[in-house]
């Protein structure tokens, strides 16, 4: 036999093994023998085996033995939930009827096709023995790239445990009990220590004015002491503490010494109250209604298999994934026309990943049943490299913790449109893309300025003082406190939950809103300007999310408990803007922007600061709030981040571009003409350019049509974004279940081709009877 080491490529530190499953299909060990290539380390079915004909390879052959589990009677009860975990002890539990064995062999192709194979000791494959056992033990590309552990309580040791400044003021505390020293506040709960000063404070206010007062908050910006201690949550395993500055909670590794210097021993204290993760496990635990709401449980609901009904598996925290994908997949008829076909096997490509989901959702073959011979075999299908890939390089979409459908939503169109512009012939996304108008008319000279940007959806407030039954639902949110506070459950049948329209909704997102502290380019003064909303295109496809999270007095992401009314159809013609009017005076341009109210408002509800917001918003010009956020997590460390916008004059004309960079921009397919541009709005910094471009596509994008400019690359070729009449028929719609989208879960339901409500849990595919529209968070509106 030839020398097969030369058919073997060496393992690097760097070397990626896709080992979970098949480039080229779905196919993993449940569903039969896995091959992974030696000379690339790409794992591929049997099937895909042997389409590759007469390539001569090695494979290490993994294939999976499955056995029913022995199920006995004598086990312990189940235990309480006491970790917001799955698979781990205290946590949910989850897995398979089926324990498996694995057994691996190395399989040599020849130029006949024909395979054979050898186990690992066989003298014949001694040359690669050593290969194939590291292959075994690797971790593979999949587990690289994420933490596969889901922990809603593993915390990141702060920054300031061994660096934390205590003065030496004489401040003991005492067994309470305590209250908040703010003056003229009495809050006796939810109180957090300082760990500089030993001063006591309250929370957070929350929503609808319940909570804290916000004194413990309102301190850290004084004083900018970064550490708090929950006081009750104090054990001798540790207690809960917030870092203002980090914006999380944090794991104080020095928490002992620290507690000491105010006189508290640890290793003496009991908790009286409850964790931040004990909480945010009750509040799901009671979260019975919303569940069984969401769900439609008690009812019968029929599965659904085949073409266009095809699962997504949970990988872990996924479900906000796999409801997005699903919605844009199956409601996007332009997506399956442009992805129709498998042109590729990379397991690194965007394009090539979106095509294969698209194909095999369309094609569902043996992923939509489970056969006799093999009932350990799976429903639908693990998407794992295209998580991998959406993931890649994003501090939160690259880990296995629950996020945000809206906020992974815009990040996959970003990702979406920086493909677009390597292959305009498959486009998609304009489909959703729209402008939006913002008039904004200073106060003081009563002239106005009229802003477009193009936006991917609409993020929808909700007036909770125009709910129909809003005198109840708040008289009820008093005595929902005081049940908890008496330690007392409540039932489904207790809660009252707001209702408003959506036509309410809509009616408050057009409505004038006040920006107080406007500079005022024509007077040169502070003054107040009004600013009101408006389409300027409406696409064919509508996005809206509502605004249903905001932070608790304990600043975590918490959930309106709110019901909307969405009609079949709606009509928001009147929404369209009207440009400038007769007798308008226009501001003067260049220093008339405004950071977005929605874009600050939705980063400091995840705890950023109100000057890195606006500063965010302005460097990447109101385009959106994951944009922005990228940009915060990029500047973490930039002392600039944090200070007081300064609109600086428009000078960018004035800086000198190097044609090296420019070079380099053309070379990503940008024209020259947008190039330089993006180069001198970033002072010559390539790597902020190639941002900024992405982030201005079709400001870019325009200007070139005004200017006649045929620069190739550019978002859209220069075409205009779709626009037609404003009335629209609901097309699917995303719903969580949970207290924030830090946890819980999420499905999408969506209507079908024969005008049916279809229920997508993750790889459970069911008709839907009571599809509950009044409770989601995503909805998807088609053009009629």
């Amino acid at each position: 036999m030839a020398n097969i080491s030369g058919l073997v490529s060496p393992l690097f530190p760097d070397t990626k093994i896709y080992k979970d499953q098949c480039i080229m299909c779905f196919d993993t060990p449940h569903h039969g023998p896995l091959y992974v290539d030696l000379s690339n380390y790409w794992g591929y079915c049997h099937h895909h085996v042997l389409e590759r004909g007469s390539n001569p390879a090695v494979y290490l052959k993994h294939t999976r033995i499955f056995r029913e589990k022995e199920e006995s009677c004598d086990g312990p009860p189940a235990s309480k939930v006491t970790r917001l975990a799955i698979g781990v002890e205290g946590g949910f539990s989850g897995g398979s009827k089926y324990d498996y064995e694995d057994s691996y062999k190395v399989v040599i192709a020849g130029t006949d096709g024909k395979l054979a194979e050898h186990e690992l000791d066989n003298p014949v494959v001694s040359d690669v023995q050593e290969t194939a056992l590291k292959v075994i033990s690797l971790s593979s590309a999949a587990e690289q790239e994420q933490n596969m552990q889901w922990e809603g309580d593993v915390r990141a040791n702060s920054k300031h445990s061994q660096s934390l400044e205590q003065l030496d003021n004489g401040i003991k505390l005492n067994l309470g009990p305590w209250k908040c020293a703010a003056e003229g506040c009495d809050k006796t709960d939810n109180l957090w220590m300082n760990l500089t000063c030993g001063t006591i404070l309250c929370g957070r206010r929350y929503y609808d004015g319940s909570g804290g007062n916000n004194h413990a908050v309102e301190y850290y910006e004084r004083t900018k002491y970064p550490l708090a201690v929950k006081l009750g949550t104090i054990t001798p395993q540790g207690a809960d503490v917030f870092s203002f500055d980090e914006d999380d909670m944090v794991n104080d590794t020095n928490l002992a010494a620290h507690l000491k210097h105010f006189g508290v021993n640890m290793i003496d204290c009991v908790k009286t109250d409850k964790t931040m993760n004990e909480l945010e496990i009750d509040a799901n635990m009671n979260l019975t209604l919303e569940y069984n709401n969401i769900l439609e449980s008690g009812v019968a609901l029929k599965p659904l298999s085949g073409p266009g009904y095809m699962g997504l598996i949970n990988l872990g925290n996924t479900c906000y994934l796999n409801s997005v994908l699903q919605v844009l997949v199956n409601s996007i008829s332009p997506i399956t026309s442009k992805y129709n076909t498998i042109t590729g096997n990379n397991p690194n490509d965007l394009s090539q990943q979106m095509k294969k989901l698209i194909y095999y959702s369309q094609n569902p073959g043996h992923y939509s049943y489970i056969t006799e011979e093999k009932p350990w075999q799976e429903l639908g299908i693990r998407p794992i490299a295209l998580k991998s890939i959406i993931g890649r390089g994003h501090p939160e979409f690259s880990s296995s913790r629950q996020q945000d459908a809206f906020e992974f939503y815009l990040h996959f169109l970003s990702l979406i449109v920086k493909e677009e512009r390597k292959n305009p012939q498959a486009k998609w996304s304009d489909d959703l893309l729209f402008k939006v108008e913002e008039r904004i008319q200073c106060n003081a000279s009563q002239k106005v300025a009229y802003k477009t940007r193009d936006e991917f959806a609409i993020s929808v407030p909700i007036p909770l003082e125009k709910a129909e039954n809003y005198e109840s639902a708040r008289s009820w949110e008093d005595r929902k406190d005081q049940i908890e506070k008496s330690g007392n459950k409540i039932t489904p049948e207790q809660i009252i939950r707001y209702k408003i329209k959506l036509s309410d909704c809509l009616s408050e997102l057009g409505s004038a809103e006040i920006i107080d502290d406007f500079l005022s380019p024509a007077t040169n003064t502070k003054t107040t300007a009004s600013k009101k909303f408006a389409f300027k295109t409406f696409p064919n496809y509508l996005v809206m999310q509502m605004k249903k999270f905001t932070l608790t007095a304990d600043w975590q992401p918490k959930k309106l408990d709110v019901l909307i009314d969405v009609p079949d159809e709606i009509d928001i013609t009147s929404m369209r803007s009207n440009g400038l009017q007769p007798g308008e005076v226009e501001l003067p341009s260049g220093d008339a922007f405004v950071p977005s109210p929605d874009i600050v408002q939705q980063l400091m509800a995840m705890g950023f600061s109100i000057e890195a917001c606006q500063n965010a918003a302005y460097h990447t010009k109101n385009s959106g709030t994951e944009p922005a956020m990228e940009y915060i997590l990029n500047h973490m460390d930039d002392p600039s981040l944090n200070a007081p916008l300064i609109i600086p004059d428009n000078k960018s004309d004035e800086c000198t571009v190097s044609q090296e960079n420019v070079e380099m921009m053309c070379a990503m397919g940008f024209s020259s003409k947008q190039a330089t541009k993006a180069l001198k709005k970033c002072d010559n910094n390539l790597e902020r350019a190639a941002d900024w471009v992405f982030s201005h596509a079709a400001e870019l994008d325009e200007e070139d049509e005004e200017g006649g400019s045929s620069g190739g690359g550019s978002s859209g070729g220069g075409s205009e974004l779709p626009d037609g009449s404003g009335k629209y028929r609901l097309k699917a719609f995303i719903s969580h279940m949970g207290t924030s989208t830090a946890c819980g879960h999420y499905v999408c339901h969506i209507r079908d081709s024969q005008g049916r409500w279809v229920l997508y849990n993750d790889e459970k595919v069911a008709l839907s009877v009571t599809p509950p529209r009044d409770m989601a968070y995503m909805y998807l509106f088609e053009r009629v």
